[in-house]
């Protein structure tokens, strides 16, 4: 009986990783993807330029509610690590002055493009414009529900994002397969908003980036 795969759901930064590291492990890996074009976010990241990494991260830089946990999440993958990973992928980086790592090409194209031929590379199965539906348990194993077909796995991982940008697929699909497979969801809430100008007004600044820092009083009592 051959094994059953890896199978990972969404094929963004974290799902492209997921998969590399699930092949370079030995594991047959199968990536599926609702969208034809995929990486949406990634060519988004960084005003279209994609800052891979930072010179360092610590669990200070993040708002969450086990400090130790970040900690030993970024133990597992260092900026170092990180850097050596882009670099074996082809993807050489600079590092700026805000203490962060692009592509000395300045094109998240670059980024994804490394990670696609890693893909590639290590023989992941990628599956492209394949939704979905939900996942169901059974005692041999899991099984994917798409809309191209069902696809047994011996584990699944949810790479799909969360809720901050539907038309590139983080629309929530992540948290309903894991409320379906029994795992319980922290009620979310807005952390990314646009700040919507006046086209009159600010039209002329489009595509200038500067430092700035927002503060945000509420009158409301509570």
């Amino acid at each position: 009986m051959s094994r059953l795969p890896v199978v990972i759901i969404g094929a963004g930064a974290a799902g492209l990783m997921a998969a590399i590291s699930s092949a370079r492990a030995g594991a047959a890996t199968q990536l599926l993807d609702r969208r034809r074009k995929v990486g949406a976010k990634i060519l988004m990241s960084g005003g279209t330029r994609c800052n891979v990494t930072n010179q360092a991260v610590s669990e200070r830089d993040f708002n969450a509610s086990s400090s130790p946990f970040v900690r030993n999440v970024l133990k597992q993958f260092s900026p170092e690590q990180a850097r050596a990973f882009f670099a074996e992928v082809g993807v050489e980086l600079k590092l700026e002055p805000t203490g962060k790592y692009f592509p000395v090409s300045d094109s998240a194209t670059d980024v994804l493009a490394g990670l696609l031929r890693s893909v590639d590379a290590e023989r992941v199965e990628l599956h492209r414009e394949s939704l979905v539906t939900g996942v169901e348990r059974y005692e041999t194993g899991l099984v994917v529900r798409t809309s191209t077909g069902s696809f047994p796995a011996a584990a699944v991982v949810i790479a799909t994002g969360g809720l901050s940008y539907p038309e590139t697929g983080s629309d929530g699909i992540g948290y309903r397969i894991a409320a379906q497979l029994g795992h319980s969801i922290v009620r979310t809430s807005a952390a990314l908003t646009p700040l919507i100008a006046s086209p009159a007004l600010h039209a002329s600044l489009s595509g200038l980036s500067v430092n700035a820092e927002l503060r945000v009083v509420s009158r409301t009592k509570t």
